[in-house]
């Protein structure tokens, strides 16, 4: 219940903060409503007035009907055209907000956590209940006050009326077990839904559509997609089948129930003992009362799915701000790297795995120092990387730099010394001197033409440019109009020079940076890397070369050979060749492939 009014609340203020005339001008329609389930109350004055000859209750009654028929629509038109701009504002608003919350975590972790996904791919579905959620809450209130109005109608005309109330009391117990299903079914087919949201993209996206073609899978995936999309679908349809079945059982008993009130009212008032007047404020409050309670039912249920999905928002809030909570150090990173950075004990392991990517890991990595991590597929290395940018929270351990532990640095200040080209590259459909110049937005804008120039000839990429029909304004990406398309080689070396821009950073991370290059391009490019090296080292910073191409480590000042999540070997590549060990022998198959 307190976090339902939390939630109520944080609607309230976020549409307040929006458009405070809105705000208070959609409620015009309650008042709309109000006057028009009074009618019934009207029509009996009127009938009174009629039937007893009393010009009064006539033109009173009278008044009124003309009232909730005519300026109680009126009210209504100005409430909902008030909601329907604000919706569009309050949907937008959330939007922004989750992505903002989603997007400036400080880590990564929650990317790889299953049950952060679950809750992401729900609160992505329900998102139109959020830019309803003021919505919602002006409905709630226009079929809250109908049923009182009702019920004071009633009252007011024959305690008989109040016997439907009892009977309609099981809708109330029927609209409770409904939220709850829905719930369950929106929890239940989550993991199902984002299975076949994956299986849906892979048929949109070019490079996985072509692969599909090529082994002739697309009837394979076609079926998988239908049967998550049945596992998705079944839960709600459950959820449906049995709210159904208890609304119409409570349909027939309250059908039931009114017809025989209603005789024994009629009979009454052939017998003389109810007025007309009364009589025909009883008719119409029947069909009213049972309105007045299903409209509650269905706003009560509409309500519940907004209040979840609000509630999912603000656990996505909580986490973000205990996230932020744990990263709240401040420290700022050194000018320049003395002695170097260290893993001590470092052990992690990725949500929802039931192993560790790093056990009990232990590293120096001295400042000035080029730096190759290698290791077969699986070892850990990309996972060392993710650590010494801060992109995870480690379990045990700890990572010094130059001494202090990373988690009293601002982990954004960090960032800002490091740089990295990554295998899984962003492919950046923006301009070609954006999609570089993101590289180093420390201004708060991309830099100038010389230092993308520059980054370039680093990269290895100028042909890249020179081929390009507009330089660096020209769009990338096909799917835009006068886009032109990257070969997947081209697209690398634009997400190296990216890498480039960035001058004197501490930590350069080059993961395997060569993986889509030709042996001429991958030989220039290293020529350069060590050229790249060398500055870095002059301002004390770590090179971290990550690759499977043992020819090229040879020159780096320390070699890392990790093996499940450990370091097996290191030294320089000579001290390894001589020992004899795994780095030898993966050196030595690899060379033969050469040969």
């Amino acid at each position: 219940m307190r976090y339902n009014a939390q939630s109520i609340g944080l609607i309230l203020r976020t549409s307040w903060r929006i458009q405070r005339s809105a705000t208070i001008v959609a409620f015009f329609e309650t008042f709309g409503r109000a006057l028009e389930y009074l009618m019934p109350l009207f029509v009996g004055f009127a009938v009174t007035g009629v039937v007893n000859h009393q010009a009064a209750y006539l033109v009173g009654g009278l008044c009124g009907v003309g009232a909730s028929q005519g300026l109680a629509p009126l009210l209504s038109i100005v409430g909902v055209q008030s909601r329907i701009g604000l919706n569009e504002r309050v949907g937008q608003f959330f939007d922004a907000q989750i992505g903002r919350l989603s997007g400036s975590t400080a880590t990564l972790n929650h990317l790889h956590d299953p049950q952060y996904q679950d809750q992401m791919h729900t609160l992505r579905e329900r998102m139109g209940a959020l830019g309803m959620a003021y919505n919602s809450l002006v409905n709630a209130a226009n079929q809250l006050v109908t049923p009182i109005i009702t019920i004071v109608v009633a009252a007011s005309v024959d305690w008989r009326l109040l016997l439907l109330l009892v009977v309609a009391v099981p809708a109330t117990f029927t609209a409770r077990a409904n939220i709850a299903w829905e719930k369950q079914a929106e929890d239940d087919s989550a993991e199902a839904g984002r299975r076949s949201k994956h299986l849906g993209d892979l048929t949109l996206e070019p490079v996985p559509a072509s692969e599909l073609r090529v082994f002739g899978a697309r009837r394979l995936v076609r079926n998988l997609l239908g049967i998550h999309s049945l596992e998705w679908r079944k839960p709600f349809t459950r959820a449906e089948i049995r709210g159904s079945f208890m609304a119409t059982v409570v349909t027939v008993v309250y059908v039931g129930a009114s017809i025989g009130i209603l005789a024994w009212l009629l009979h009454d008032a052939l017998a003389g003992r109810l007025s007309a007047g009364r009589f025909a404020t009883a008719v119409l409050v029947v069909g009213q009362l049972r309105d007045a309670v299903s409209s509650l039912q269905s706003s009560t249920q509409n309500l519940a799915q907004m209040l979840r999905t609000a509630g999912r928002y603000r656990w996505l809030v909580d986490y973000a701000e205990g996230v932020a909570a744990d990263h709240a150090g401040e420290g700022a990173p050194p000018a320049t790297l003395r002695h170097g950075i260290r893993l001590e004990g470092v052990t992690f392991r990725y949500p929802g795995s039931e192993q560790d990517a790093l056990r009990g890991l232990d590293l120096d990595l001295p400042a000035g120092a080029v730096v190759a991590v290698v290791g077969e597929n699986g070892a850990g290395k990309s996972t060392l990387i993710g650590l010494l940018t801060g992109m995870f929270d480690i379990a045990d351990g700890r990572v010094l730099v130059d001494g202090v532990d990373l988690r009293a640095m601002s982990l954004a200040a960090w960032r800002e010394r490091c740089a990295g080209a990554f295998q899984d590259h962003l492919r950046l459909e923006l301009t070609a001197g954006e999609a570089i110049g993101v590289g180093d937005l420390r201004e708060g804008r991309i830099p100038g033409s010389p230092a993308l120039e520059g980054a370039l000839a680093d990269a290895a990429a100028g042909d890249v440019m020179r081929a390009l029909p507009t330089g660096f304004a020209t769009q990338l990406g096909p799917s835009w109009p006068g886009g032109v398309d990257l070969s997947g080689g081209q697209w690398q070396r634009l997400a190296i020079a990216r890498a480039m821009l960035r001058a004197s950073p501490l930590l350069l991370v080059l993961d395997e940076p060569t993986s889509a290059l030709d042996p001429a391009t991958e030989h220039a490019l290293f020529d350069r890397y060590a050229a790249a090296a060398k500055t870095t080292a002059r301002a004390g910073g770590v090179t971290i070369i990550v690759t499977h191409r043992f020819s090229t480590v040879a020159s780096a000042d320390l070699v890392v050979v990790l093996a499940d999540g450990r370091v097996a070997e290191q030294g320089t590549h000579a001290e390894l060749m001589a020992a004899g060990g795994a780095y030898a022998q993966l050196y030595g198959l690899q060379a033969a492939g050469y040969r």
